[in-house]
């Protein structure tokens, strides 16, 4: 592998992510729809995952503003999409005769209207002008002659290195994550998974390299753990709720019998799927 090729490939990675946050952006603006707040904020996260992959050879300055500036989103879009997917959780778990659960539904979607307008504002604050030009900066500054004058070791060697730190939590949680337990492990192992899953889409392309397989399994895991803490987090929206008690009965019994099942197929996934180390290069 070219040190250039890669250098160049590192810089088209992160220009075509801050373009797709940007894209995103525009399309939450313009349609306030439930994917695209969605694929928003993980677009956020992927695109501050890679200003930390190459944080080393960015300007710190520019890279802490960068960061901060997109975590403000992320952290903007997070009580919208938390209705939205618990309106969406409750609607499917809702008998038709149900009426605590149209009554929940109904008090969610009334808040929908006050968090939506709040995004609205905070999207529009963005200076995505300024932080754009910082972007392009930023990036013309992976360039191989400063790779190599400010690091001892070669790209590659760095992202086997990183591969192996990120994986090490992961080793660590996963023989108490199926413990009933063991909550904040789980939520711990999904914040780990969650980012070894965007380093490998990261250096796919940098490396040129097919890292499907891994990703596959990384995405199972993150499906389950997401949809566990998805749970816990409609837990506490509701709890905020002023509801009757038959309300909070229907909800408690509710998040009870998926939370049970969810751990149930974490068990058997990872029995069946073990989660090893792999960054072949």
């Amino acid at each position: 592998m070219q040190p250039a090729a890669i250098a160049t490939r590192s810089r088209e990675v992160l220009l075509e992510q801050w373009r797709e946050l940007l894209r995103l952006r525009r399309d939450v603006l313009k349609t306030s729809d439930i994917e695209a707040i969605h694929d928003l904020r993980v677009s956020s996260r992927r695109f501050r995952a890679a200003l930390g992959l190459f944080e080393p050879w960015l300007p710190p300055k520019s890279a802490a503003l960068l960061k901060k500036s997109i975590r403000k989103v992320t952290g903007a879009l997070g009580a919208l999409r938390n209705i939205d997917e618990a309106l969406l959780f409750f609607r499917l778990h809702t008998p038709a005769e149900s009426v605590s659960g149209y009554q929940l539904r109904y008090i969610l979607a009334q808040m929908r209207g006050g968090e939506l307008a709040r995004i609205e504002k905070a999207l529009e604050d963005f200076d995505h002008h300024r932080l754009n030009r910082m972007v392009r900066k930023a990036t013309a500054m992976l360039e191989e002659d400063r790779i190599a004058a400010g690091k001892t070791f070669s790209l590659p060697t760095y992202f086997s290195d990183t591969c192996i730190k990120l994986y090490q939590p992961i080793q660590d949680l996963l023989p108490v994550a199926t413990s009933r337990e063991q909550r904040e492990s789980r939520h711990a192992l999904r914040i780990a998974i969650k980012k070894w899953r965007y380093f490998f889409e990261i250096i796919q392309p940098v490396l040129k390299r097919d890292y499907s397989s891994i990703l596959g399994v990384i995405k199972e895991y993150q499906t389950i753990l997401g949809c566990m803490n998805d749970v816990a987090e409609f837990g506490a929206l509701c709890s905020g709720l002023t509801l009757s008690r038959r309300e909070q009965t229907f909800v408690e019994t509710t998040l009870r019998a998926e939370d049970e099942l969810l751990l149930l197929k974490l068990t058997e996934l990872i029995a069946q799927k073990p989660l090893t180390y792999t960054f072949p290069l």
